[in-house]
């Protein structure tokens, strides 16, 4: 326990010392610019109702299950600090219970946004300065974060959109220097768990990101194929990142395991809260072959609620929600006498129930959608297009789900950020240069011609072959991401936030790995996270 406890508090001090090193420090001073004018221009951005539930709603199924608890837990904490400012002179009318909904304010809404670019312009700073040592090569990849404003604008969300892209960036930092080290040092191991564990925390579609750094060590034992020593050593390093990423998954899972236990949750799977929105293509079917269909589905569900619920939940339509109250009725009227965190439970396992009979034999007009969705998502939807969808659901979309709900109007009539003022700003921002946007290429596009450019530096031995390895495994895991998200859900463009903050981390990494001459064996061999 002691040698543990010796090796993290080492990794807590390089960390510091990383964070605090006059480069970090002068790139991230490089990079406020785009942070001060995002928070200048626009209050914060709402994403809805979930945005709403993430940061104000009590500990339950949907803060700790349908939301993993990470951003639901930080985000709360700057609103909670000023409330407890503001009422310390009172403090009998302090009302900080867990079990509560948190009483929103400006204030507290503006420290969290702020805390949010504080942490985006750490994280791009660190991948900046892991990415090349040379000064005008970093001033350059700060020249190119600042050209792309999705970064800062999407640290501008009140979702947990906003840290999963932060630290989507962090891994990326971690994953180059890991690839240029020679050997894997304990921090680096130490800090690659960390980040896989905060990115299982935040979203569960970024476990596919443990991928990442073993995808590029097997990409790398591949191009060493001949040479058997770097071949094996590529092996090894896939070998112990694997285990890295199994371990942070596991963790994650535990503990959110332990937060239903404290919170006394029932643990279950939520997957289909969110795979449910596809069983509405259904309606697309002819009505012969619709009726067809429900039969199949029905005929091969074994329990009785099972049955009914399937046409019960395809006339609720739309939001999950409506759909688990349609269970949770069959459910009592079979004269189940169940507690009501023990019927959303109930409710979420018929739910699974009916998802996956149905992904087990879906109609072909789904699988097309899925395909669709994801081609879309690679190859036609730009950075400008997911900055335009963030603007229209704070500006529109919000305050009209708000107001629509009396106790969500209760809630959020007072806040600035929800107030026509607030609006008025966001729809300036629209026609506004630099706010809204600049990169009208298609993001999957651009990732293409980023690996053909850095292919063909690398032939001409312009290019690092483990930068180039990581490329490659970068991108494989955006489609990888692409595809586990439209697999269960239906086509939106804030889900390519994602491949956004990979495309700007690909260039830069396409900018650090450049050489002018080929590189020698043992160059870089001192990381950073040594």
């Amino acid at each position: 326990m002691i040698t543990v406890w010796f090796g993290f508090c080492c990794f807590l001090r390089a960390c510091m010392r990383r964070f605090f090193a006059r480069e970090t420090i002068l790139c991230a001073l490089g990079l406020l610019p785009g942070s001060i004018l995002v928070m200048a221009r626009l209050p914060p951005l709402w994403r809805g109702t979930d945005g709403l539930f993430q940061i104000a709603s009590p500990p339950g199924d949907v803060t700790l299950l349908h939301f993993p608890p990470l951003y639901p837990f930080l985000s709360r904490l700057p609103i909670l600090l000023v409330s407890a400012w503001c009422n310390a002179g009172h403090l009998h009318s302090l009302q900080l219970g867990v079990k509560r909904w948190v009483a929103l304010n400006d204030t507290g809404l503006l420290l969290l946004v702020a805390g949010q670019q504080l942490a985006l312009i750490f994280a791009l700073a660190l991948l900046t300065v892991s990415c090349t040592r040379r000064p005008i090569l970093r001033c350059l990849i700060v020249v190119v974060f600042l050209c792309t404003p999705v970064l800062f604008i999407g640290a501008q969300l009140i979702s947990s959109e906003a840290l999963a892209s932060i630290l989507l960036i962090l891994l990326i930092a971690i994953a180059v220097e890991l690839s240029r080290g020679q050997e894997l040092s304990r921090n680096g191991i130490i800090a690659l768990g960390v980040c896989l564990y905060a990115n299982v925390m935040t979203r569960h579609v970024n476990a596919i990101g443990a991928a990442l750094v073993p995808m590029a060590y097997l990409l790398g034992a591949i191009t060493h194929i001949k040479k058997r020593r770097e071949g094996r050593i590529c092996l090894k390093k896939f070998v112990v990142t694997c285990a890295v990423g199994l371990v942070a998954i596991v963790a994650a899972n535990l503990t959110t395991r332990s937060l239903c236990v404290v919170f006394r949750e029932p643990y279950r799977s939520t997957v289909s809260r969110t795979a449910i929105s596809r069983l509405d293509l259904i309606d697309q079917l002819p009505a012969a072959d619709k009726a067809n269909y429900l039969r199949r589905l029905q005929a091969n569900a074994s329990d009785p609620i099972t049955k009914e619920a399937i046409p019960a939940i395809l006339a609720a339509k739309k939001y999950w929600g409506g759909s688990m109250r349609e269970i949770e009725r069959l459910i009592q009227s079979h004269g189940e006498k169940l507690k009501s965190k023990e019927l959303h439970a109930m409710a979420d396992h018929y739910l699974d129930e009916i998802c996956l009979l149905y992904y087990r034999s879906l109609p072909p007009i789904v699988v097309a959608d899925i395909s669709e969705a994801i081609v879309r998502a690679l190859t036609s939807t730009t950075p400008t297009e997911v900055i335009q969808y963030f603007y229209r659901m704070a500006a529109d979309h919000s305050p009209k789900v708000f107001r629509a709900d009396s106790a969500l109007h209760q809630r959020t009539a007072h806040l600035k950020s929800c107030s026509p003022i607030a609006g008025a700003a966001i729809k300036r921002a629209e026609t506004t240069f630099w706010l809204r946007g600049l990169d009208k290429i298609p993001c999957g596009i651009t990732l293409v011609l980023l690996l053909g450019l850095a292919t063909i530096l690398r032939f001409l031995e312009r290019f690092d072959s483990n930068m180039l390895s990581l490329l490659y495994a970068l991108a494989i895991t955006d489609v990888l991401l692409m595809i586990g998200t439209f697999a269960l859900g239906l086509y939106l463009p804030r889900y390519v936030l994602p491949s956004c903050a990979i495309n700007a981390a690909a260039l830069a990494i396409l900018l650090g790995g450049i050489t002018s001459h080929p590189p020698p064996p043992a160059s870089r061999t001192g990381s950073a996270m040594a």
